[in-house]
């Protein structure tokens, strides 16, 4: 059984911890930019401590329930993510922290932060998270210079937002020359449930071979039922016929059998 005294101690070391971290907090822009200052090495023990602070000054408002402390605090790391003194480590952490954390304020700083092949990963992330316009503007205005794995970023983060404003750019993804920005496209436009969507998505699909084939007819599937059940049932009819005809091979008998099943729950 533990002791009551260590019990107390446990609670004093606790209330103290708390204690600090407010204070830090209420010390604001200037307190926040100085722990962001701090952040040192990767993993070196001069970069555990202000690590951990940042980390639980950036929960404190959303504990409290501060709204403007977490604005003012979201601001301060979202003017960081373009600082060339820090590592591009700790400028992905700042987005990791604006995962949770950040609302409006980090969108726009965010949508620079991702055509940054150093930070691109954890602002995509952050900006799926943030979810809405807010994050998928800057993603749209960013996916129209991307490249390489900066432009799978882009691209696999829209499809995530099942953005519909983005049909042009997912149809545009669609021949791109990486697999995975194609892959990505796809489940874009699946997702975003658009009936135009049928025809390139359809096309793409039985042009590919192995994996890709595989990967693209599914994307047809969830197309067909995201149209079903939005009422849109002669599109997502045309989707289950064409798989239905066209998937001929044994190797894609489950195919046919979902189109039918498919076909019968829209009859």
């Amino acid at each position: 059984m533990q002791k009551k005294e260590d019990r107390i101690g446990k609670d004093e070391i606790k209330e103290s911890i708390e204690k600090t971290v407010a204070a830090i907090a209420a010390g604001g822009r200037e307190n926040v930019l100085g722990l962001i200052e701090m952040l040192a090495e990767p993993g070196s023990m001069e970069d555990c401590r202000p690590h951990f602070a940042l980390h639980c000054v950036v929960n404190y408002p959303l504990v409290t329930r501060d709204e403007k402390m977490r604005s003012e605090t979201c601001e301060t790391l979202a003017s960081q993510l373009g600082n060339g003194k820090l590592s591009a480590y700790n400028r992905s952490y700042l987005c990791q922290e604006l995962q949770w954390a950040g609302r409006d304020e980090a969108c726009t700083a965010l949508g620079k932060a991702v055509l940054d092949e150093g930070t691109s990963d954890a602002a995509a992330m952050a900006l799926v998270a943030i979810g809405g316009e807010r994050a998928a503007a800057p993603l749209r205005a960013a996916a129209e210079t991307a490249k390489g794995k900066v432009r799978l970023n882009v691209i696999d983060a829209l499809a995530k937002l099942a953005d519909s404003k983005s049909e042009a750019a997912f149809t545009a993804a669609l021949s791109d020359p990486d697999e995975e920005v194609r892959l990505a496209a796809a489940a874009g436009l699946s997702k975003a449930g658009l009936p135009t969507a049928a025809k390139p998505l359809l096309t793409a699909a039985e042009a590919a071979k192995g994996w890709q084939r595989i990967q693209l007819t599914k994307s047809c599937l969830v197309l067909a039922e995201k149209l079903a059940a939005a009422g849109k049932k002669p599109e997502a009819r045309q989707i289950y016929k064409q798989l239905k005809t066209t998937r001929t091979a044994d190797n894609e008998r489950h195919v046919r059998e979902f189109a039918e099943i498919g076909l019968k729950a829209i009859a």
